[in-house]
């Protein structure tokens, strides 16, 4: 068995799948500075930035602007629903 043969094999595809998570990270919208960080990590860091980004998708961000009070509004013939 060659170990030089199987390194000059598997260098540039650990390489280019270290290249590919980087730049996946730098592409998703719920990307922060963190994971960005943990992207660029050699050997581990694009697994860590995936399975951060996947708890991101778990807990939505909470929106910035506040619910429209017409939301919240009494409606008209509410009282006709729930008498049926």
């Amino acid at each position: 068995m060659d170990v030089h043969g199987i390194a000059a094999m598997v260098g540039p595809i650990h390489g280019i799948a270290w290249l590919f998570g980087i730049v996946a990270t730098w592409r998703d919208p719920n990307r922060t500075t963190g994971i960005t960080v943990l992207a660029v990590i050699p050997g581990i860091g694009g697994m860590l930035a995936l399975r951060a980004l996947g708890r991101t998708d778990v807990h939505p961000p909470k929106p910035s602007t506040p619910a429209d009070p017409a939301d919240f509004a009494p409606h008209e013939g509410i009282h006709d629903d729930l008498a049926r």
